[in-house]
């Protein structure tokens, strides 16, 4: 670039008369600024033109892959990445922390597991972007960067710890992973998040949160056509089970953890007629020994228990059960993978009354009360199902036609869209480092919230924001 052009760049980005004309020309010279070296922060960095996808990708064992594969597919059929050139950047490697800031954006998947997001989680506080929560209560992944002894784990366990961010929902209070602020942190440093729930949404605002918020369905991983294939697997699955007697089959899918609450399930069956037959299906995790559960109650015979199966039989288990237990306590502000695949395959499933569930369709769903699920009011809710065929079916469609509406609409990348187009606008903006330097300055002198709602140091900001607003 010719040192004229550069100097002209270089005025657009950091000038005052940039903020004085259209926005559109101010996000392009703010682009420029990055494609040409003249980065607006004064940190002469020089952007690739790209975006950057960091999360796991499959085969990685976590459902956040499956989750990002699915993203990625939306965002292909929709033209996006065709229209934004888009790295995906998975396993994470040292080298990419020297590179990620060359990036316009980079959209960070954060789950609660060490073994997968550490490394992304040190990328999205190093070189903040968009960060895609999924779990509000990040404390495993907080406690492991503690115990790897990871840079920024001091940081995020003290503002996690700040009484100013205690959540304020009733709801959220329920559950003790929830009442500690462990994403607030990143969140704080983020220059956007993307949650999946209007209940994230209004738990961010009840910890102080004030980065943007885009609320962003789940993807569809698996539509109704999709479970359908594996009809013949699931006939083959129900056979045996049919062959002793069993009309009823309840399903708990997904991984096989404390939050779901299994052992209210088998109280619950062991009270249910003898033709009701449990399948748990899904990943084992260390420490939690379903079969001696199992054992205890005496009920091994109506009792399935399946680790770490296939793809493909998971499905299948889906599409072979008649009802569908998906309960979460405590609940970590997640949106739940293995319900929205029941979901697809038209499996009427009975959840907790918390958090995220309550903002699914009530058609779609059957709940039971929040907190530790009392195993009467889940064998009532089962027996309702299993007496009632036509209600299995309407809640079942009903269920299926709201996933077939989401994939049809392909809802998510759309979201995914508006979200990342938005911060990355932000991003650009040449005058989101003049904020960043007079909030930073405030704090170093020691004003907080309750000083600037006063009007201390707002002329500055106001400023820049009238520059915003003249032709």
């Amino acid at each position: 670039m010719s040192a004229t052009l550069r100097r002209l760049v270089e005025a657009a980005a950091k000038s005052d008369a940039a903020t004085r004309i259209d926005p559109r020309l101010r996000r392009a010279a703010g682009r420029l600024a990055y494609r040409f070296g003249v980065s607006p922060r004064g940190d002469g960095g020089r952007s690739n033109g790209r975006l950057a996808f960091v999360g796991p990708i499959p085969p990685a064992e976590t459902g956040v892959a499956s989750y990002d594969r699915a993203v990625l597919d939306g965002l292909r059929r929709t033209g996006f990445l065709d229209r934004y050139q888009t790295d995906v950047l998975w396993p994470v490697q040292p080298r990419h922390g020297r590179k990620i800031d060359r990036y316009e954006l980079a959209v960070y998947q954060l789950g609660n597991n060490t073994r997968f997001h550490q490394r992304v989680y040190d990328l999205a506080w190093d070189a903040p972007g968009l960060v895609v929560l999924h779990d509000l209560a990040l404390d495993d992944l907080v406690r492991g960067l503690e115990v790897a002894g990871d840079e920024h784990a001091q940081d995020t366990m003290l503002e996690a710890a700040s009484p100013g961010h205690r959540p304020s929902d009733p709801d959220a209070l329920l559950h003790e992973p929830l009442r500690i602020a462990w994403c607030a942190a990143i969140a704080r440093r983020a220059r956007g998040i993307v949650v999946h729930s209007e209940f994230c949404r209004r738990y961010l605002a009840s910890i102080g949160c004030r980065t943007p918020v885009f609320v962003v369905p789940h993807p569809v991983v698996d539509d109704p056509e999709a479970m359908g294939r594996t009809a013949p697997r699931a006939l083959e699955l129900r056979a045996p089970l049919e062959a002793r007697g069993v009309t009823t089959i309840v399903v708990a899918p997904g991984d096989v953890n404390e939050a779901k609450r299994l052992p209210a399930l088998l109280e619950a069956l062991a009270s249910l007629p003898d033709d009701v037959h449990a399948a748990i299906v899904g990943r084992r995790i260390p420490g939690v020994d379903i079969g001696s559960e199992v054992a205890t109650r005496g009920i091994g015979d109506r009792v399935t228990v399946r680790h770490d199966v296939s793809d493909e039989d998971f499905r299948a288990w889906l599409v072979a059960a008649d009802v569908a237990v998906d309960l979460r306590f405590p609940h970590r502000g997640e949106v739940s993978g293995s319900l929205a695949m029941a979901m697809a395959a038209g499996l009427p499933t009975i959840v907790s009354a918390t958090g995220t569930y309550l903002d699914i369709p009530d058609e779609t769903v059957l709940r039971v009360a929040a907190g530790p699920p009392d195993p009467a009011a889940l064998a009532a809710q089962i027996g309702r199902l299993r007496s009632d065929p036509a209600l299995r079916e309407r809640i079942g469609a009903a269920a299926r036609d709201h996933v077939s509406s989401l994939a049809a609409s392909d809802a998510t990348a759309h979201g995914y869209e508006e979200a990342i187009l938005a911060t990355r606008d932000l991003v650009l903006d040449p005058l989101r480092p003049m904020r960043e330097r007079w909030a930073r300055g405030l704090a170093e002198i020691g004003v907080d919230g309750s000083l600037v709602e006063r009007g201390y140091g707002v002329s500055y900001v106001r400023a820049l924001e009238s520059f915003e607003r003249t032709p």
